[in-house]
């Protein structure tokens, strides 16, 4: 199982590249950034890690094709392969909460748009693109210079947007840890893509206090939009799971967040002391998944440095 590290984009971009060649020292296989408009730009990040790396895959999880068209998405893909070598994965997801209710963009027929975009990214990594869709369209476009291909990743959840990662994607990504939600996931894409799941991890002696910085990180995986069915997948009460969602919706993340408890982040996050972390990722390799993004708590780049270290000496050998 390949073992993957987020570079957050909440801190000064001047740090990315060096906790990008610090996680690469470390022995993380992958580093992934995700996109945000609230946070550092991702294509400038990656051209940093681009450059600061030697290895490493790089890869976005998520980038959306309702903030970046998916032509700007395939040129992106082009330039950090350029960089980098073929070191680059484009992660693909249509986007959060945040899209409808800050900035009035509506999420349109989810499972048409990514696959569109996806068809997209590839003609244009290809050659000229031809593509009519229902959300996107790219007719007779084409990059002005010679591309490579790239893996092309799916953010899901659902069982239609999964089987769709499995019917035309490379790999998805996806949260939740349990062997019930690992086999459900392995079902709907029906062994087609790699599974990557994405999680966060606090490593402390002292579980109880782990679990608490764990806690409100776990907020939107498991207060966020995704099918009812989904809810026992995951094994979490689905009354706790509808006033997490109420809450989250009507009165904001802070007051959200103190309604997670251990056992959402246990569905979707790892915390305690080393041994137990390492347990849980040896069962996720066993039970097939092919590689892991974990993610570090850190309110500075020493701090984010300081866990990724802590991490790899738990989980690398």
């Amino acid at each position: 199982m390949r073992c993957g590290i987020t570079i957050p984009l909440n801190q000064p971009i001047t740090s990315v590249g060096g906790l990008a060649a610090h996680a690469e020292k470390l022995g993380f296989d992958e580093l992934w950034l995700a996109d945000h408009y609230y946070n550092r730009d991702t294509s400038v990040a990656l051209a940093l890690m681009a450059q600061h790396t030697e290895t490493a895959t790089l890869g976005t999880a998520v980038a959306s094709p309702f903030l970046r068209h998916p032509t700007l998405l395939a040129s992106l893909a082009a330039t950090i392969t350029e960089l980098a070598g073929q070191r680059f994965v484009l992660g693909l997801g249509s986007g959060g909460y945040e899209f409808p209710q800050e900035m009035d963009i509506a999420i349109k027929r989810p499972l048409a748009a990514i696959a569109e975009s996806t068809r997209v990214v590839r003609e244009l990594l290809a050659g000229p693109a031809d593509v009519t869709g229902e959300v996107f369209s790219a007719r007779g476009a084409a990059l002005r210079w010679p591309a490579a291909p790239t893996p092309v990743y799916l953010a899901a959840r659902g069982p239609k947007m999964l089987a769709l990662a499995g019917d035309i994607a490379d790999g998805v990504i996806t949260h939740g840890i349990s062997d019930r939600h690992i086999a459900y996931v392995q079902e709907k894409t029906g062994g087609g893509a790699q599974v990557c799941l994405m999680l966060d991890v606090d490593v402390d002696d002292d579980q109880a206090a782990a679990y608490a910085r764990l806690r409100p990180r776990c907020l939107m995986m498991a207060g966020g939009s995704y099918a009812d069915e989904l809810i026992d997948v995951y094994g979490l009460p689905r009354d706790e799971v509808r006033q997490l969602r109420s809450t989250l919706r009507l009165e904001g993340r802070d007051q959200a967040a103190a309604l997670v408890t251990d056992d959402m982040a246990a569905a979707f996050g790892i915390a305690g002391p080393a041994a137990h972390v390492r347990e849980e990722l040896d069962r996720l390799a066993a039970r097939g998944v092919d590689s892991v993004i974990l993610s570090v708590g850190g309110t500075d780049p020493d701090g984010i440095a300081g866990a990724m270290t802590r991490l790899a000496e738990a989980v690398i050998a």
